[in-house]
């Protein structure tokens, strides 16, 4: 049975200091969203200042909508072990001014109607709703007893909701995960059936898999420019990120940069995480045929994560969490006329402190825009 959090706290003396020390830099980052923004000319604009402004692209009312199909695997990288697939589907929309019953499902609504996310100034909106089913394998998936020194079987069914809102340097994203683990994610079956059509190796533990159980988990999130060249045809820039998120899915707090070099940069940087695969690009908002390389990295404290820590309220496989964690990622972003493309490669140390061995997975994405 995993740990409670009190519990896990005082496990590790030097994972809760960090994690504070990250908490208090993200919370820096995400509460400077008023300060940081970038005014227009004029001093302080006027709504009807931001409504016709570049920042919007496009006049209120002209709406446009996103629909993503996103694959993860770890095939791109030749690999079958622990994150091992992943297969989303995204529905957005944006840009707006307010979020509203128009853009918005009604609970969600009423639910963020106080939220910070909402009420921040001179900025621009937008929403997107990720339906998404990732697993977790241990390396041998030919064995069919229950493997300890390994990662448990786990399949994850999720829904995420994001909510954004941008100016010409900072976008803040809030998001809400909902979902469930164990047998009712349906993941064994995708996967056997996954690996029964290109004759793959039949994974034999998934009666080991965790038990089931609704997970959730809220996450803030900040993509700020630190530093940025836009002259010429080509332009660059460097991007600080922060995250913090609460849930028995996840609790961890992050901290990172990205450098991004290709055309029209300015606004691509609303939807902009080193998840973009799991997100709508960064580029469905250019009126051009752009495309921009990225390279970036994070250094985080893991708190609990119910694909390691095993159930919450009743015993299952489970192995030590490795609570520091560091990732890389590069990647591609490429726009087409109404067809966007991200293609993304990361590598992220163990998330359990049994292995040493670093995990690794592609992904590609392909959105297509809308009115």
């Amino acid at each position: 049975m995993r740990p409670l959090i009190l519990q896990s706290l005082t496990d590790s003396a030097a994972a809760a200091k960090t994690f504070i020390w990250l908490v208090v830099f993200s919370c820096i980052l995400i509460s400077t969203g008023a300060s940081a923004q970038q005014t227009l000319p004029g001093g302080n604009p006027s709504r009807k200042d931001i409504e016709g402004s570049v920042i919007f692209r496009l006049p209120e009312g002209q709406v446009y909508r996103f629909f993503t199909l996103t694959f993860q695997n770890d095939v791109f990288v030749g690999d079958d072990d622990g994150y091992t697939n992943g297969l989303g589907l995204t529905f957005g929309r944006g840009p707006f001014l307010e979020f509203s019953n128009d853009n918005l499902p009604g609970w969600l609504n009423f639910l963020t109607q106080k939220l910070y996310i909402r009420t921040m100034p001179n900025k621009v909106r937008g929403v997107a709703h990720l339906f998404f089913q990732q697993m977790q394998t241990p390396e041998e998936i030919g064995v069919a007893e229950l493997q300890e020194d390994d990662v448990p079987y786990a399949g994850l069914l999720s829904t995420q909701s994001i909510f954004y809102a941008w100016d010409r340097n900072t976008s803040d994203q809030f998001s809400v995960f909902l979902g469930l683990v164990g047998p009712a994610s349906q993941a064994d079956k995708v996967q056997t059936e996954i690996h029964d059509l290109v004759d793959a190796d039949e994974p034999l533990g998934w009666p080991n898999q965790l038990s089931n159980e609704p997970v959730f988990r809220l996450e803030a999130r900040r993509a700020t420019k630190v530093f940025r060249n836009y002259e010429g045809k080509y332009g660059y820039d460097i991007i600080g990120l922060g995250t913090i998120g609460l849930g028995n899915l996840r609790s961890s707090a992050h901290a990172g940069l990205a450098l991004r070099w290709g055309t029209n940069l300015e606004f691509s940087h609303a939807t902009f995480s080193l998840q973009t695969d799991k997100q709508v690009n960064s580029l469905s908002l250019s009126p051009r045929n752009d495309f921009f390389l990225y390279a970036g990295a994070e250094f985080g404290v893991v708190f609990n994560d119910i694909l390691i820590d095993g159930n919450t309220f009743e015993d299952s496989h489970s192995v030590p969490l490795e609570h520091f964690q560091t990732d890389a990622t590069i990647g591609a972003v490429w726009k087409r006329r109404n067809l966007s493309y991200v293609f993304q490669i990361s590598s992220l140390n163990s998330r359990t402190s049994l292995k040493s061995d670093r995990e690794a997975f592609g992904a590609f994405s392909i959105t297509y825009a809308y009115r």
